[in-house]
């Protein structure tokens, strides 16, 4: 499969709620995340039985790792737009690893990223 899309946590976790539609675009897409994902999928597991969902959704993804490249690109996000948009550094990750492997980035959280010129973005719902 040719990756053309990155998968923001945000298309994971509406898998992971039972949202039908979003099971359904997982199943049609490219399953590209970033490993930042993954962190913030553990982070959101509150009990036994959530975290060992993460890890099969984690193991059915490819899971792209951190690239010195990307590392670098998301200070300089953080650097022009931390102040006047709060850009938080993990969505900065995630944004410059789209960026850097010039994938899209899907979300529902556009208005995270959509001051990121560089960076194709995509609202996973109107895909």
């Amino acid at each position: 499969m040719e990756k053309i899309y990155l998968l923001d946590t945000t298309v994971l976790v509406d898998h992971l709620r039972d949202i039908k539609s979003a099971t359904e675009f997982l199943l049609n897409t490219s399953r590209t995340i970033s490993i930042v994902s993954v962190a913030e999928l553990i982070q959101g597991a509150d009990n036994k039985i959530k975290l060992r969902n993460v890890r099969r959704l984690v193991n059915s993804l490819e899971v792209l790792p951190i690239i010195p490249s990307a590392s670098q690109k998301a200070v300089d996000l953080m650097e022009s737009f931390y102040l006047s948009y709060h850009l938080k550094f993990l969505d900065a990750l995630i944004a410059a690893t789209a960026i850097e492997e010039d994938l899209t980035l899907i979300t529902s959280n556009t208005k995270h990223f959509s001051f990121i010129k560089p960076l194709k973005l995509q609202d996973w719902k109107k895909v």
